[in-house]
């Protein structure tokens, strides 16, 4: 789990990007002004995202100050979207820059972005939606639970999600996973599609059947990543 410092003195801003984040990898830990969070931030975090136009001082100030100590990556969150406020905040050390309004996925992807770059994070995952699928322990997580899955269905998976939105044939799904010539109706794939599902829990609607001719791993706009 990782930790974000937001900087920014609207409550529902505050409020959209923690709920985004908080079923995700990153822990948000709020300040509503600058003074707040100079006196908050410490070596315990990964990333700062940062209002510029504050009560008190501004985005620029705390950014400055912040990098007169700490390496930490930043991510300006502001409305001014002018190419010489886009400017200022680079030259004091801001590592991106995104502005409102923003969907929080495009936030998301550039704070996992950044974090594993400067922290040289290597992961073996797959993100989708809001689950993620380790390669390395063969599990799925959701809601930071961990669930082991049998081979067949770990192959499953890691395959449908290689072929996102693409309706994949029974036969084919049998073939190229297991390697089976199967000239039948492809209907012994249904099973491990139900395991699967059972395991995607309230996510299983993730895995679409269309019928008479296969599946397809589709996941809602509004879910990704």
């Amino acid at each position: 789990m990782y930790k974000a410092l937001m900087v920014e003195d609207q409550k529902e801003v505050r409020d959209f990007v923690k709920e985004y984040f908080s079923i995700r990898e990153i822990e948000i830990i709020e300040a509503m002004n600058g003074y707040d969070a100079l006196s908050l931030i410490d070596n315990s975090f990964h990333l700062v995202l940062l209002d510029i136009m504050m009560p008190g001082i501004d985005g620029y100030e705390v950014c400055q100050k912040i990098r007169e100590q700490w390496d930490v990556p930043i991510i300006f969150i502001s409305a001014l979207s002018e190419d010489e406020n886009q400017l200022k905040a680079y030259e004091l050390g801001a590592d991106d820059y995104i502005t409102k309004p923003f969907k929080p996925s495009l936030l998301y992807a550039k704070a996992m972005a950044l974090i594993k770059r400067i922290n040289n994070i290597v992961e073996n995952k797959i993100y989708f939606g809001k689950l993620v699928l380790n390669i390395d322990k063969h599990c799925l997580i959701i809601d930071k639970d961990e669930r082991k899955l049998t081979d067949k269905e770990y192959k499953l998976l890691k395959y449908l999600l290689e072929h996102q939105n693409k309706v994949i044939p029974r036969e084919k799904l049998l073939n190229d996973l297991w390697g089976y010539d199967y000239y039948g109706d492809g209907r012994a794939i249904d099973t491990y599609i139900r395991r699967l599902r059972k395991c995607l829990g309230q996510y299983s609607y993730y895995i679409q059947t269309v019928i008479k001719v296969g599946y397809l791993l589709e996941v809602p706009e509004n879910e990704n990543i």
